[in-house]
Formats: C-alpha cells, sequence, structure tokens
C-alpha cells in the first residue's frame, strides 16, 4: 500500500501570506561585537515594509553552492513577505575571521549580534526567525539557546540537541566513519579554502588570506575528544532545555541522523512547539526521499505568518506532532519506502506509553514469556553491515548479497507470526546480560520486520560501544568472559507491525561502512533466560486509523528557480580473500550554475574505506573532495586528500590541501597528527 490509496477527510490549510512579493537580491555586511562582519546574500520582497527577518546560518556559501542547494525556499518564503537572508559563519565565504571547528561558542554568540542587528534595520519590523537543515538546524537551535530579545522562532530541521550521543562523530560511543570522516570533514576543509564571495569588494584578498591561513581540519577536535565532556557540551541543548524561550517548529525523519533528537526535544521543550517526523533521509519534506515528499513550505510560512506577522492561523489548535507512521512494503531491497500514511497526535511523551516485552529464548526465537536459560554466541567479523542502508542510502547499494552476508554472520531472534497488529513509536529498548572475550568491542543491533513473502525492512537500528555501557564519560573495559548487564536504545522509529508478520532482531560487532572497527577479534556470547532475562521491549501506541490521515496537496514551493544536479552515487565493494580485506568505495559528483552571479560550481568526493577482519585495529579510509567554482573573474579549484588509519593504539590522520586559481598553485598546506585510541 502506498501514501495515495488512503483517501483522507482533512487537507491541510493553506498558508496565510500569499507569494505575492518579487525580489530584490542584496549583498550585506552585517557587524559583530568585536568588530568582524559577517556576510549574508539577502532576498528583501519589494513593497511597502518593513518586512520580518528570516535567517539561515550556517557555513556553506550563499555567494554560491547553498544558494544553488537550497535557494528555493529561500525564494519562497521571500515571495510571501519576509526578508530571508543566508548568514555566512565566521570565517567562511565572505565572512571576515577564521574558523578551525563547528559550532563554537563565538559563532553562537556571533548569531546573537545577528539577530538583533537585522532586527534594527529599518527594512525588518523587528521580528526575526531563524530556519535551516543540518548545519543550519543546529545554529537556529544554538542561538535560540542565548535568547536573542528579537528572534521569536525558529525551525530546525534536522538538528540535534546532543553534540556527542546524536550527531555524526559517535554513535553509542563508537567512531562514525563513512559520513563523519569521509565526507564531511574533508569537504569543509576544502570548502573553507575556496575564495570569499566577489561582492565584498576591496577586502576580497585580504579576506581569502585570513581565510586560508586560519583553515583548520574540524576531525582534529573530533578525536581529540573521543568521549563525552566539555567540548561537547556548550553547544548541546540537552542539558537546559528551558534556555530556548521562543517557539520551535521541529521537523525530523526516520531515515535521518538526527530522529532521537527530534522526539526528545519535542517532549522536554517547554515553549509553544510542534513536531513533523516524516519517513524520509537527510532531505527537506518538500522533495523528501526515501518515501512520499509533501508541500509542507506553506506550513512553514504558516509558522512564522503566526509568530513573525502576529496573523492568527489556527496552527496553535492543531495537533502537535504529525508523524508517518511506516509499515512493510512488500518489495525489497530497493530500500525506497513510501509504504504508510500521515497520523496526527495531540501529543506524545516516552514516558506515557504502554510496552511490549519479548523475550530472547532457545533456538533463537523472541517469546512472549522467559521459558528456558541459555547463551548464543557470535563472532565479531569487520565487514559486517553492508546490508544496513542507514541514513546514506542513496551510497550503500544494500543488495541481496550484502544482506545475506550479513544475516549470515550475525546472531539472530525471531519472533512467531504475528496474531494481530502491532504499531510502535519511539525508542525500542534491549535489556540484555553480555560477555565477550575482547576488552573493546561494539554492539550493533537491528530491528526487522519480515513479511509472510520473506521479504524484509529494517525498521532500526541501536549501535554501543560496550565500554561506554555505564557512562559516556568514564568508560570501562570489558573483563574477558565475565557478564555483563547492559540497557541498550535503539533509534527512534514508527512503524505498523501486522498479523502474519514476524519480528526479527539481529546482533553484530560491526556497521561496516558507517562505523569504525574496534580494536580486537571477538567471539561474543548473550546470555538469556532465568535470572538473566535478555529482552527487546517495544513502545507500544494505540492503532491509528489511515482514513483520517492529513493530506498536504500538491507542491507549491517551485523546485527550478535555483538548481544543482546530483550525479547517482558509484559504489563498489571488493574483497581480498587472501589477506581477509574488504574494500567500500564510492564517488559522487553534483554541478550548478547561478545565473544571476555567473558562476559555475562543480564538486567531486571519492573515498575508500578498507578494513581487515584477520586484523580489525588496522583500518584505512581515504578521502578525496575536489570543488571548483568559476566565475566571470576567475576559476579556483580546492581538492583536500585525507586519510584516517588505525592501529590497536592510535588513529593517524592526515590531510593535503592544494588550491589552485586559474591552474595556477596559490596555496599548499598540510596537516598529520596522530591520537591515542580511547577504548574506541
Amino acid at each position: 500500500m502506498n501514501d495515495n490509496q488512503y483517501q483522507s477527510k482533512r487537507i491541510l490549510p493553506r498558508p496565510h501570506s500569499q507569494p505575492s512579493f518579487k525580489l530584490n537580491i542584496k549583498h550585506l555586511r552585517i557587524p559583530m561585537r568585536d568588530g568582524i562582519r559577517l556576510y549574508a546574500k539577502s532576498w528583501h520582497p519589494e513593497g511597502e515594509g518593513p518586512f520580518p527577518a528570516v535567517i539561515n546560518y550556517d557555513p556553506y556559501r550563499s555567494s554560491d553552492w547553498r544558494t544553488m542547494s537550497r535557494g528555493n525556499f529561500f525564494h519562497y518564503l521571500a515571495r510571501h513577505g519576509y526578508v530571508v537572508l543566508h548568514l555566512g559563519v565566521r570565517g567562511t565565504d565572505g565572512s571576515e575571521g577564521n574558523v578551525t571547528d563547528e559550532y563554537p561558542l563565538q559563532e553562537q554568540e556571533d548569531g546573537y549580534d545577528a539577530v538583533e542587528w537585522i532586527a534594527a534595520q529599518p527594512w525588518c519590523n523587528g521580528k526575526v526567525g531563524m530556519i535551516g537543515t543540518s548545519y543550519s538546524g543546529f545554529t537556529a537551535v544554538q542561538v535560540a539557546m542565548h535568547k536573542p530579545p528579537h528572534l521569536k522562532a525558529i525551525v530546525p530541521l534536522y538538528a540535534t540537541d546532543d553534540r556527542y550521543t546524536d550527531d555524526v562523530h559517535y554513535d553509542g560511543g563508537a567512531l562514525c566513519s563513512l559520513f563523519d570522516l569521509a565526507g564531511w570533514a574533508t569537504m569543509m576543509v576544502s570548502m573553507n579554502a575556496l575564495p570569499p564571495a566577489e561582492s565584498i569588494g576591496e577586502d576580497y584578498e585580504k579576506i581569502w588570506n585570513e581565510h586560508l591561513e586560519g583553515n583548520e581540519p574540524y576531525q582534529l577536535n573530533w578525536l581529540e575528544n573521543q568521549i563525552d565532556g566539555p567540548y561537547w557540551r556548550p553547544a548541546s541543548l540537552r542539558s537546559d532545555f528551558d534556555s530556548i524561550e521562543c517557539p520551535v517548529l521541529i521537523i525530523g525523519a526516520w531515515r535521518d541522523f538526527y530522529r532521537n533528537s527530534a522526539l526528545r526535544m519535542y517532549e522536554h521543550l517547554t515553549v509553544p512547539k510542534k513536531l513533523l517526523m516524516g519517513p524520509w533521509g537527510h532531505v527537506f519534506p518538500d522533495w523528501g526521499y526515501p518515501g512520499p515528499s509533501i508541500n509542507y513550505m506553506p506550513q512553514i510560512v504558516r509558522w512564522f505568518d503566526h509568530w513573525l506577522k502576529d496573523k492568527d492561523t489556527g496552527m496553535l489548535e492543531e495537533p502537535d506532532f504529525i508523524n508517518f507512521m511506516r509499515e512493510s512494503s512488500f518489495t525489497k531491497p530497493n530500500f525506497k519506502g513510501g509504504s504508510g500514511y500521515w497520523t496526527e497526535l495531540d501529543k506524545w511523551s516516552s514516558r506515557d506509553k504502554e510496552e511490549k516485552k519479548l523475550f530472547l529464548e532457545s533456538h533463537q526465537k523472541l517469546e512472549r514469556k522467559p521459558i528456558g536459560e541459555g547463551s548464543d554466541n557470535f563472532v565479531y567479523l569487520a565487514a559486517v553491515g553492508l546490508g544496513n542502508p542507514t541514513w546514506h542510502h542513496d551510497l550503500i547499494k544494500c543488495g541481496n548479497s550484502e544482506q545475506n552476508f550479513d544475516e549470515e554472520n550475525s546472531l539472530i531472534y525471531t519472533s512467531n507470526p504475528l496474531n494481530q497488529r502491532l504499531d510502535i513509536l519511539g525508542q525500542p529498548k534491549l535489556e540484555l546480560t553480555f560477555s565477550s572475550t575482547a576488552p573493546i568491542v561494539n554492539l550493533i543491533v537491528k530491528l526487522f520486520d519480515v513479511a509472510p513473502d520473506g521479504s524484509t525492512d529494517i525498521i532500526t537500528w541501536g549501535v554501543l560501544n560496550l565500554t561506554h555501557r555505564n557512562s559516556h564519560t568514564e568508560p570501562q573495559k570489558l573483563k574477558p568472559g565475565e557478564k555483563v548487564k547492559i540497557t541498550m536504545n535503539l533509534d527512534a522509529t514508527s512503524w505498523i507491525f501486522h498479523p502474519g508478520h514476524t519480528i526479527k532482531l539481529s546482533f553484530a560487532s560491526s556497521d561496516f561502512p558507517n562505523i569504525w572497527p574496534s580494536p580486537y577479534s571477538a567471539e561474543n556470547t548473550i546470555w538469556w533466560g532465568g535470572k538473566h532475562e535478555s529482552c527487546l521491549i517495544l513502545p507500544v501506541i494505540p492503532e491509528s486509523d489511515p482514513e483520517e490521515a492529513p493530506l498536504f496537496g500538491e507542491i507549491e514551493m517551485p523546485m527550478n528557480v535555483y538548481k544543482i544536479n546530483y550525479a547517482p552515487s558509484i559504489s563498489e565493494i571488493s574483497q581480498d580473500s587472501q589477506n581477509e580485506e574488504t574494500t567500500f568505495q564510492f564517488s559522487q559528483s553534483q554541478n550548478g550554475k547561478l545565473s544571476e552571479d555567473e558562476i559555475s560550481l562543480s564538486f567531486e568526493d571519492k573515498s575508500s574505506f578498507t578494513i581487515s577482519n584477520k586484523n580489525p585495529a588496522n583500518a584505512s579510509l581515504l578521502n578525496e573532495h575536489n570543488i571548483q567554482i568559476s566565475t566571470k573573474k576567475l576559476s579556483s579549484r580546492a581538492i583536500t586528500k585525507a586519510q584516517l588509519r588505525s592501529d590497536s593504539e592510535n588513529f593517524h590522520v592526515s590531510y593535503d590541501l592544494v588550491l589552485t586559481v586559474d591552474k595556477k598553485e596559490k596555496f599548499r598546506r598540510n596537516w598529520s597528527k596522530s591520537f591515542k585510541r580511547n577504548l574506541v
């Protein structure tokens, strides 16, 4: 079944404001308290103002790349009567200063200053909002924590409230690999080396040279801080939800990395709030994938109309939580998703739910009651994981062969076919008794729905570095052979299990290429029954009715005002059977043009990640980011080559950056550093 099969009784309202404004594009220099000026590209409605302002705040170059990739929603929102600004963080694009890390305190204070400066401008009505996906969703939350008086509402999409537990650096205390190390960290070295916006004029060379001298790989900070602590806290809302005093519209997705934090923020914020949880990955709802995209920009307009224009849009009388309930698609393994329907909840809390327990028992069964007593073993194989799409669904094939390999090298428990429907929403939990022959080992648990025809959907998963079983701040080695009690949360999910389907649970110690391998070979044991009572705990909710699902109408936001082209990702898996090594390679590219400024951009990303089943301590990840920007004046290319490799004691990192202008070398720099592994 799919979203179009359901006939809704209610279509969500259209926006209060109308897209009636013509726009002017301007380039602003915004002063900070220390005299540094940040650069902003802004879309201004023509006509009698003043207008409210909405900021998107990140390091992704509004002068070219971010406008190509997000300019459609800047343009759409501005046409509804908002001044929309893409503000570049300090040390990026046309903003002065240096940047050596993501989300520093200075960046948050700069955001505060920008809000207050914008609110004081004659073209602004004194009310400012913030919006953004990923990095700019983070900054919306972080700036709101500082309580700028004129910040009246925010819309964070795919943002976190905890930079250690729920970001792309460490997952359950295990080191993230493919996206964090290969994709993003290397990209930012190249991006921060590229020229500033030419519109800044006479300061152009000075700012560019300042950026080049101050450019540092962020990854060095992350490996310096392998456990939770003071480094991760200042940009994390989780310890003080009351620090936010403005209304918050949260947008999350079940295939995104930030699904846990979206539910947590909704549950614990004390301000007016709403939550949308869709079926997608890390993409905007209006072009969401996998699963049905929805016409959501009108709802964002309504949110800002209410808080920035003082228009009664009726949003506060509507349900607070719009959620996509997912279900089996029956046709696997394409992982395109889409099956399910939307539901509305007046409230939701992780504390206010029923629980269903399934106990691990003999013959690798999941039973409603504990019966016997015993144990099951599985061996740590570093190559396991390629059958798991995670949120890199466009990079990993997840074909039958990868899924079969994972299943053959994991410990599997299955339930009997269900007699009745079972709906869940929240974080499934495991209570286990566990032992290992290794002092450091990861546990990766995956939850599946198996249809009567044998086709399988992965629902959610969880990762835990078992040295972090009691604390992310004070990890402790395992004593080989010692039984330990573990409580482990899987990532949040929504799911409908239908009658006749079975629930499957898999255990492994690797999630390659998403998690860095732990250093020691291991044989692991799960103990069940008797005093152990290892069990899966599912967060059960009442059944919903698909006929009451809200519909959003046809997509209204134009997708062709700005455009960037994404080539299909290419991935390949190779085996060296003699050395028991597996290598995962992928490449992706994109290109775009910005006709208003006669700018073109090309972007290439290549990675190769090799692990060893024979010696899992030895792993190596290579990445290259090649970004070229061509303007009327010059053509600049920044190529960064990075390597992270490990042995049993250390991580070794190197970066090499070469910047050319019109094919002549302008700047070169390399970085190299080693870090002791801290029980990772």
